[in-house]
């Protein structure tokens, strides 16, 4: 949808946002660009990744800013130069996104209202979203939330709940658990964050990580899959997630290669898709191994003042953790007006804690890691096999055959490349929207004679990076085993000896303090060769 602005008078534009439905003034997030000053993009290189340069939107004085736009909250006055510009309102992915444009002249003065449609209200039908690590800010974390209606958010250094990122790796709940001090020779910090990671998860540190009032079990999940410690964390066995949508997908930079750990295969060609690709690859890659791994998104560590929730994780629950933020953030502006009316002390309330929050809390965290849920920076999903939400495990015996009709409602704002579902990292039926529309939202039934797993996935059409939206995996067990797949195994043992000739390829790093995990991970991953009952 678009709409166009007249020429203002006086320099200047207020801009309101409201919801279509209710005309009620709602935070949302605004990308203002001047058409006249885009510039080609130019490759350009820097000490994190290697990424092509995009055209940042505009900045606008007293609103909190973003890597790409700013938070608009009810109104804001733009004091402009002369010229063109192009405005895009977006409220994360349940709403339409409304463009146009507008020109100022000198002396010109005006006010426009965008109202923005609703296009679904995910939580009302039992989903609620969530970014599962968003980089520490000083900005307000409620007002970024509400502005790109994102209801659970895990902030790094965050108290409810704390993660700690190290060396790859996303530890939830850890508080109070440290990893014990070097005693060797000093090394370099991203070699310090790993070691120290590889020590954290070869100690109890779920037991020592959880208080007497702590609700959450501590879990910690791959942050990086890109990491070169992947398969040394992994054969650990303490991993519980991976993140399939992170940092290497972003609106401020289009990233081609991993900014550190193991390199893009040099046989293949990357290009704006490639690490989203890659990031799915070794998803599915875990899963034929034998893992059972929940799927996470979230900003990722590396795209600081980025929009939060782009990519962002839908569980299935009825809890109404929006109201949380939304009442925090409306008692946050109600104690500045009474401030301003001199009626209060001027301090600020923060977000409500109570039993229910917690609760709603609580039904979220606990969805997350038995896999109710799907990824996604666009598409929205209500994913179901034979009635199941993700994450269910189908038991079966020897000798028995399951026949699952896969169910998918599916809303999208960009036109769709494809729709699969993949069954044991095999393409198992493709179709077309307008197929899948007149069948009714059912896909091609799975036969299942074998333990595996399953999801499914819609990949969008959009060139500037991977955007998709995927189910998190049903597993299916024959005689309670999960598969595992001699060439995943493989895949990892390959992974491994990779690492330990880069390790041995840096001089002045401390071998001796790697040795124990790499002999334990060559023996685990060994191991699992040994009771691989696929190719």
């Amino acid at each position: 949808m678009s709409a166009t602005l007249g020429q203002a008078a006086e320099g200047t534009l207020t801009l309101r946002v409201v919801d279509e439905a209710s005309g009620e003034p709602i935070a949302a997030r605004v990308e203002l660009t001047r058409p006249t000053l885009v510039s080609p993009r130019a490759k350009t290189r820097n000490s994190r990744r290697d990424s092509i340069r995009v055209v940042r939107p505009l900045p606008a004085r007293g609103t909190i800013g973003t890597s790409f736009g700013f938070v608009l909250e009810d109104s804001v006055k733009l004091n402009l130069k002369e010229g063109p510009y192009e405005f895009r309102v977006t409220r994360g992915p349940e709403y339409r996104v409304i463009r146009g444009n507008f020109a100022i002249e000198k002396t010109s003065e005006d006010e426009h209202v965008v109202s923005l449609p609703r296009i679904l209200d995910m939580e009302a039908l039992g989903w609620t979203s969530g970014d599962c690590l968003v980089p520490k800010s000083d900005d307000d974390l409620a007002r970024r939330m509400s502005s790109e209606m994102l209801q659970v958010a895990w902030e790094e250094g965050g108290k409810t709940p704390l993660v700690d990122v190290h060396g790859g790796l996303a530890f939830y709940q850890m508080e109070g658990v440290k990893p014990e001090e070097s005693t060797r020779t000093p090394v370099v910090d991203a070699d310090l964050k790993t070691l120290d990671s590889l020590k954290r998860i070869a100690m109890s540190w779920r037991d020592s990580g959880r208080g007497p009032e702590q609700r959450m079990e501590p879990k910690v999940a791959i942050e990086n899959p890109f990491a070169w410690p992947l398969p040394v964390y992994l054969a650990s066995q303490q991993i519980d997630g991976c993140f399939v949508l992170g940092d290497w997908l972003r609106l401020d930079a289009m990233v081609s290669r991993p900014s550190s750990g193991r390199p893009y295969p040099d046989e293949m060609l990357p290009d704006n898709r490639s690490l989203g690709r890659e990031a799915e690859q070794i998803y599915w890659e875990m899963l034929s191994a034998g893992f059972r791994m929940a799927p996470l998104a979230g900003t990722g560590e590396e795209a600081r003042d980025h929009p939060v929730g782009y990519n962002r994780l839908y569980v299935a629950t009825q809890a109404n953790t929006s109201s949380m933020y939304e009442r925090a953030l409306a008692n946050r502006m109600a104690a500045r007006q009474d401030n301003a009316d001199g009626d209060s002390t001027g301090q600020e309330p923060i977000a409500p804690n109570g039993s229910e929050e917690a609760s709603q809390q609580q039904k979220w965290w606990d969805g997350v890691w038995r896999g109710e849920s799907f990824v996604t920076n666009g598409p929205l999903l209500q994913p179901k096999l034979n009635g199941h939400l993700p994450g269910h495990v189908f038991q079966l015996g020897s000798g028995e055959e399951l026949s699952l009709t896969p169910e998918l409602t599916i809303t999208v704002q960009d036109p769709v490349e494809y729709l699969e579902v993949i069954y044991n990292g095999m393409v198992h039926t493709t179709s077309k929207l307008d197929e899948f529309a007149k069948a009714g939202g059912r896909l091609k039934p799975i036969r299942v004679d074998q333990s595996g797993w399953a999801l499914i996935r819609v990949v969008t059409l959009y060139e500037g990076h991977f955007r998709a939206a995927t189910s998190a995996p049903w597993y299916f067990e024959v005689d309670g085993k999960p598969r595992i797949s001699k060439r995943s195994v493989d895949f990892f043992q390959k992974w491994l000896a990779d690492y330990e000739a880069d390790l041995k390829s840096h001089r002045g790093r401390d071998l001796a303090a790697y040795a124990p995990f790499i002999r334990a991970a060559r023996q685990f991953w060994q191991d699992r060769a040994d009771q691989a009952s696929h190719r």
